[in-house]
């Protein structure tokens, strides 16, 4: 029997889902190697694993040659080979920059940096300080860092599809925040659909691409940035003046890889249109819609000869093609009847927001035993059809300052995702809406309904029209919320709270 079988799971830093088509027990297989494989690739390139090999790299920092792992070699290879192509538009050393501008480890800032500052790093920012040969690899300037994070989920999202395919599977999607890759197409259709949503306006939903065989990444000013004295500050810098890129609202590429389409969406924002366009065209089978945002705020359209042959939906009109490319971020679409999925907020961002005084998100993974998955079922009055679950505990040092459950849950006829944060004590801190697949029913996003779960424990009766009131043709999505927080709060006090309590109970402190 060809069946749907969909995982999402918490790898380096970002959710990563996974969707399959074909035998459960082969899609269930092919799944699990794919995360294992994302897993394994995170161990490889990740900056924030002190054992990693770019880790120990980036602590060796300038002073003779290091072996790396042939494979982090070749990944450290191709990053170049974009790098030159792309002017240096593309390149992974500018992650001083990207801290220093306030969007990496370190906070937040409102206001940009002064031109001291930027100078004072640009003498080390550059691939061109970066010597490969044999194997080994040199940091030609002191004080050089390494991050991947522009190309690192592409090529792990590459990796996993290759995993997916050693296991026979031919119909999936792999998707991590603006990256996808899309094998093959759900049955009786001529792809993977892809929502490209308007960069300045949240709600809107313009134009469909559809892809097989093939990978999508966005890249956009409105993922990450500040707003000083009218302009907009975001997180896409341009190594070459270190100041962010500006002019470009958005840029989508479809390329045969998820690990080029990452690196091309990024060197294309940064050069501009002119430039971006030529670019694309050294590389065969990709192909790019640019947005450019005029001085009068007007966004025009721009793409590449290919990109209305390559399988990106129907034509549309000029004003329909411009806000098509306008594309915020890319709004994955569930295999079933094809309907849309609205991604509203990262695992990051929504993270984040939850708990701003978190420095780090640890993942807890639930697995219920038979007792617990009855008692937490009594507590919220609904039995369930899982007994694994997906929690992050935010720490601040080792002080755990709050949990947060990832779960779906039934609206009317698809999965809500929601992202739940709870108090050490029990207590709800918010929740949010990451993922909505309903054609309707949204509005249970409105910041006045979500209040009303703030502060409730699970002794605080939840009920809908009592306790909680709905919103107006949402009914069945308020009602999955509300028994979101329920579901939440009943697998936290049987695992996290029964056992805060007993190690309170011998004097223990509990983290």
């Amino acid at each position: 029997m060809n069946e749907c079988y969909r995982r999402i799971r918490y790898l380096m830093g970002s959710f990563f889902e996974v969707t399959a088509y074909g035998e459960k027990e082969s899609c269930a297989k092919g799944v699990i190697a794919a995360f294992t494989e994302i897993a394994r690739v995170e161990r490889l390139l990740s900056v924030y694993r002190p054992q990693s090999d770019l880790a120990r790299l980036n602590a060796y920092r300038k002073g003779g040659t290091l072996s790396v792992d042939p494979e982090l070699f070749e990944v450290l290879a191709q990053s170049i080979l974009y790098s030159e192509k792309s002017g240096w538009a593309f390149d992974p050393t500018a992650a001083p920059l990207i801290r220093l501008w306030g969007f990496g480890p370190g906070g937040e800032r409102s206001i940009p940096p002064e031109k001291e500052e930027i100078a004072a790093l640009l003498d080390r920012i550059g691939f061109q300080h970066v010597r490969l040969a044999s194997g080994q690899i040199e940091l030609l300037k002191e004080g050089m860092e390494i991050n991947l994070g522009g190309i690192g989920k592409g090529y792990a999202i590459d990796r996993a599809v290759e995993k997916l395919r050693e296991q026979g599977i031919t119909q999936a999607m792999i998707s991590c925040g603006s990256t996808i890759y899309a094998l093959g197409a759900p049955p009786d259709q001529k792809g993977w659909r892809i929502d490209l949503q308007h960069p300045r306006r949240e709600e809107g939903r313009i134009g469909t691409v559809y892809l097989c065989n093939q990978a999508l990444s966005t890249s956009g000013d409105y993922e990450k940035y500040f707003i000083f004295e009218g302009r907009r500050f975001s997180h896409l810098i341009d190594p070459r003046t270190g100041c962010p890129a500006e002019g470009i609202a958005g840029v989508s590429v479809i390329a045969s890889t998820a690990m080029e389409a990452d690196a091309l969406s990024t060197a294309v924002f940064v050069l501009g249109k002119p430039a971006g366009q030529v670019f694309l065209k050294r590389f065969p089978g990709a192909e790019g819609l640019i947005v450019e945002e005029e001085r009068d705020k007007e966004l025009s359209f721009h793409r590449t000869e290919g990109w209305e042959r390559s399988p990106a939906g129907p034509s549309f009109s000029r004003r329909r093609f411009l806000a098509l490319a306008s594309m915020a971020m890319i709004a994955l679409f569930l295999p079933i009847q094809a309907e849309a999925a609205v991604v509203y907020l990262t695992e990051e961002e929504a993270l984040r927001k939850m708990m701003p005084e978190a420095d780090r998100f640890d993942p807890h993974p639930v697995d219920l035993s038979a007792d617990q998955l009855a008692e937490a079922q009594k507590l919220a009055g609904r039995a369930f059809r899982e007994d694994d679950y997906r929690f992050w505990v935010g720490r601040k040092g080792e002080e755990a300052v709050g949990y947060a459950a990832l779960l779906e849950v039934v609206g009317k006829e698809r999965p809500i995702t929601f992202l739940i944060g709870i108090r050490p004590d029990g207590e709800i801190r918010g929740v949010e809406v990451l993922v909505y697949r309903e054609s309707r029913g949204s509005e249970i996003r409105n910041p006045r309904f979500m209040a009303q779960f703030v502060k409730k424990k699970i002794d605080n009766p939840l009920r809908l029209g009592d306790d909680v009131e709905s919103i107006s043709g949402a009914t069945l999505s308020s009602r999955a919320a509300t028994y979101a927080v329920r579901k939440a709060l009943a697998i936290f006090e049987v695992v996290f709270k029964k056992r805060a309590d007993r190690h309170e109970a011998v004097g223990s402190p509990f983290h």
